[in-house]
């Protein structure tokens, strides 16, 4: 039986991760706030970029003659304690055959330190942050873009969890590269200046851009909804555990005072607590 000593070390223990878990969960829930109301903000705009992008006659952007090879970005967080989000995501990854002998590109921390665990070979590392802005997916877009229209790949695909609410992730695979041709009555209701080829081009890259932001959004909400889910949990289960302790204390010593009681009315020295 766990003496006074014990049981007092162990709330102490207890309280200082409910303390944790409780600074955490209120952490990822002002930065899924915060992603939300980005999001929120960022969508108009993406969806314009689709659209103007359909009525050109979709994305256009054929690579030139080169390996025919596929460039796998894996997108996850940038630390643990999220639950099994980043287990699930990388069952799935390794469970994909589209990214058997594929270029591999990385963004956030768990995604590389998986991959070099692995001895798997990583093409390049993104670093990406909790809330990330739009300078980090300009970068990546430039860089996939740069491998797709020099040859070195002629697919890209994006495998992260999807945020469907803030409490459920579910691992996605996404065909960014070569993008869907929309039919060609739908160029001829627009007026293309200076004319559509050129126009399909800036918009190509300017649509993929607006698509690798959006991406990470959706990333950055799915991992803070994790950690806030997985938070909150710890979190209650540990108020729970300091309750159960703080009362086998109290039952502890009034069953140590109850007995010196007894030893004192009996003529008998009382024991010390021990």
């Amino acid at each position: 039986m766990a003496t006074l000593t014990d049981l007092r070390k162990r709330l102490r223990g207890v309280q200082t991760i409910c303390q944790l878990a409780g600074a955490m969960r209120t952490v990822s829930s002002a930065k899924l706030a915060r992603l939300n109301s980005m999001t929120y903000a960022f969508s108009p705009y993406a969806q314009g970029c689709r659209d103007l992008l359909k009525a050109s006659g979709g994305m256009v952007l054929p690579p030139k003659t080169g390996e025919d090879k596929t460039l796998a970005v894996l997108l996850s967080g940038n630390r643990g304690l999220c639950g099994s989000y980043h287990s699930e995501l990388f069952a799935f990854y390794h469970a994909l055959k589209d990214v058997k002998d594929a270029e591999v590109i990385t963004c956030g921390k768990m995604a590389a330190s998986h991959l070099s665990e692995r001895g798997a070979a990583v093409l390049e590392d993104f670093p990406v942050s909790d809330v990330p802005d739009y300078h980090e997916a300009e970068a990546l877009a430039d860089r996939i873009l740069a491998l797709y229209t020099a040859g070195r790949v002629k697919r890209v695909l994006f495998i992260y969890s999807e945020a469907v609410n803030a409490m459920v992730q579910k691992p996605r695979c996404l065909e960014l590269l070569p993008g869907s041709e929309a039919s060609a009555v739908e160029t001829r209701e627009l007026l293309w200046l200076p004319d559509l080829p050129t126009a399909q081009e800036g918009l190509a890259e300017l649509c993929l851009r607006a698509e690798v932001y959006s991406l990470l959004l959706n990333c950055a909400m799915a991992v803070q909804g994790a950690t806030l889910s997985s938070m909150r949990s710890a979190y209650d289960n540990g108020k729970k555990s300091a309750g159960e302790l703080e009362t086998a204390i109290n039952r502890q010593r009034q069953t140590q005072v109850t007995a010196s009681v007894i030893e004192t009315s009996s003529g008998l020295r009382p024991r010390e607590e021990g």
